[in-house]
């Protein structure tokens, strides 16, 4: 009775980690977009998924996020189907969630989920594809849902801070990564959700995005280090004007505690300030004490590559 069980039914865990974009241009096989150049941070912190496959059943697919079934997963349930259609698996996928980082401000949470979800899943499945054939569904999910370009490409397989410097599908991007020292943090302030598609569908925005975002990409090619990083996402966060009256304040808050750089995530209603650990807690306070309705998270720059757990039993190909 357990063989027959454990036949129909195989499970795994997937974590994917977060990211915050802090300057980017979207990238046009016209008329739609395919990508993105920019730069930001990867986090250490995302999504874990925990994905069971069953076999004795028709196709479906059901989600939980955070505890919440009813949540409108779209992204990462539009990057499930596209794996299992493309895989030709006609199976249940039971999926829960639990997402670390806040969801639709900027923090790559759309990403984190859509990345780990198919990793967990294909894993489940043995399907044997490599990280960049699993992640390409992530990828096309969040262009199709707009509710992210490229972090996808980068978050799949990459650690650390940079920027992408030519756009392209997850293992065909370029990923120019900076010098990050130990003790820096992120110490985040998240506002309100923003929905991108708000921003993105609109042809003056997206052409004012592109203008910067150019300009951003090639004065942090000039250095390319952490600092320049940093300077040219405020310079674009600050250009671009999307910036509300609660997120300046925030920035203003973030730099007068002692934080070296802070700029609002793109795009979202939140703030990312670069901080020295022995001051990441005197940003944080300061961040919390303007309002109790503001979240404040403290995060490493990510260290921690996207992928299924326990690979001896659950890995992806090469």
């Amino acid at each position: 009775m357990l063989a027959a069980e454990l036949r129909e039914k195989r499970t795994a865990i997937a974590f994917a980690p977060g990211a915050i974009t802090n300057f980017f241009e979207i990238k046009y096989n016209s008329p739609q977009p395919i990508g993105a150049t920019g730069g930001g941070y990867i986090l250490s912190k995302g999504s874990l998924s925990f994905a069971t496959i069953h076999h004795n059943g028709g196709p479906s697919i059901s989600t939980s996020v955070n505890g919440d079934p009813s949540y409108n997963a779209r992204t990462t349930r539009r990057a499930l189907d596209l794996l299992l259609s493309e895989s030709h698996s006609r199976v249940q996928v039971s999926l829960s969630q639990e997402v670390q980082i806040p969801i639709g401000a900027g923090f790559g949470a759309s990403a984190a989920s859509a990345t780990s979800a198919v990793f967990a899943a294909a894993a489940a499945l043995e399907l044997g594809h490599s990280k960049a054939e699993v992640a390409l569904c992530a990828h096309r999910a969040e262009i199709l849902e707009q509710t992210g370009l490229g972090t996808v490409s980068v978050i799949f397989d990459a650690v650390g801070a940079g920027a992408i410097t030519v756009p392209g599908i997850p293992g065909k991007e370029q990923f120019v990564t900076v010098n990050v020292p130990s003790d820096t943090h992120l110490v985040t302030a998240f506002v309100a959700p923003f929905d991108k598609r708000d921003a993105l569908s609109s042809a003056s925005v997206s052409q004012r995005i592109n203008e910067l975002g150019h300009a951003s990409l090639l004065g942090f090619l000039s250095d390319p280090t952490l600092d320049n990083l940093a300077l040219e996402g405020e310079r674009f966060s600050t250009a671009l004007g999307l910036e509300s009256v609660e997120v300046k304040k925030l920035i203003a808050l973030a730099k007068s505690a002692g934080a070296m750089h802070a700029s609002q995530n793109m795009i979202g209603y939140a703030v990312h300030s670069i901080v020295d650990q022995d001051r990441a807690a005197d940003v944080a306070e300061a961040l919390r004490a303007f309002s109790s309705e503001v979240r404040v998270d403290v995060f490493e720059v990510g260290s921690r590559r996207a992928g299924p757990f326990r690979p001896n039993r659950m890995s992806l190909g090469p």
